[in-house]
């Protein structure tokens, strides 16, 4: 019997990266926004504030963020599959906190491995998303 598996998680030089190429997206654009990185465990591993985004907005970046690490989907495709359910199994989801079905959420995933995800809010879901999809593509995602 195998009792241990492995596991990964997000290095410091892929979390530097996301975020100062969110950073760098989000000032292309002129917006504020916040931006949550959680490691495979959902715990924070890095996060960016812009100063004057609506406070909210945090939360709604960290349960974006949350959202795709554990369901090792977009929160775009969260979305789609949460319209997609009947209402029963809807209310299921309603009742578990921190899920949030809304774009600007992308897990980080190598090798079929979560190894964190990504969570931007603060703007229009376009943008947050644009800012996040630029986080990923600085790491070769």
């Amino acid at each position: 019997m195998q009792i241990g598996v492995p596991r990964a998680t997000l290095s410091i030089d892929a979390i530097q990266a996301m975020l100062n190429a969110a950073v760098a997206r989000a000032k292309e654009l002129d917006a504020k926004l916040h931006i949550t990185i959680l490691d495979h465990a959902t715990n924070l591993a890095g996060f960016i504030s812009f100063p004057g985004t609506a406070r909210i907005a945090e939360t709604t970046a960290n349960r974006k963020a949350f959202t795709a690490v554990n369901t090792g989907m977009s929160t775009g495709q969260w979305e789609v599959y949460v319209n997609s359910i009947p209402v029963s199994e809807q209310k299921i989801i309603d009742s578990i906190p921190g899920y949030v079905a809304a774009k600007g959420g992308h897990p980080v995933i190598k090798d079929g491995m979560v190894l964190g995800g990504i969570g931007v809010s603060g703007a229009n879901q376009e943008i947050d998303e644009d800012v996040a999809l630029a986080a990923l593509k600085a790491i070769g995602l």
